[in-house]
């Protein structure tokens, strides 16, 4: 193979391996515009203080809430999202729990309970995490996969 092809077939290589990426951040985005669009049709208007719970718990977002006073896990989107973003999910409550030892995300921001800000600093984590990961996963198929004909 001449040089000039060589290169050529390099740069495609290039080109399909850094698309893993894009594909994995596309396949985020998709999953996070499912997760808001099941969370519109699934939330209940918030009611101040339910069973006893303080304004603000659960996942508020101007009026509409979901786990204030049941399980998130009890909707199928939030599992769909929680299982792959594991490790967003660890790290942001980790972080949390670093500036409020006793997780005290009880009230409202701009509309938003201190839950609903959780879960939007995760769905930014998301992103970061599938992003490393298609980095990652480009390396080390260069790494491994690419052969040198020289």
């Amino acid at each position: 193979m001449t040089k000039r092809g060589q290169a050529i077939s390099e740069k495609n290589t290039f080109h399909r391996i850094a698309s893993f990426q894009k594909v994995l951040l596309v396949a985020n985005l998709c999953l996070w515009i499912y997760f808001w669009i099941a969370f519109a049709q699934a939330s209940y208007p918030f009611r101040p203080d339910p069973l006893g719970h303080p304004a603000g718990s659960g996942y508020t977002f101007w009026g509409h809430s979901i786990a204030v006073s049941e399980s998130p896990m009890h909707h199928p989107f939030f599992g769909v999202v929680f299982y792959p973003g594991f490790s967003s999910f660890a790290l942001a409550t980790w972080i949390a729990q670093i500036f409020s030892p006793h997780l005290l995300l009880n009230g409202f921001v701009a509309g938003v309970s201190g839950g609903g800000w959780l879960l939007l600093g995760i769905m930014v984590l998301t992103f970061l995490q599938w992003a490393l990961v298609g980095w990652l996963a480009t390396k080390l198929w260069r790494k491994f996969f690419t052969f040198d004909c020289n």
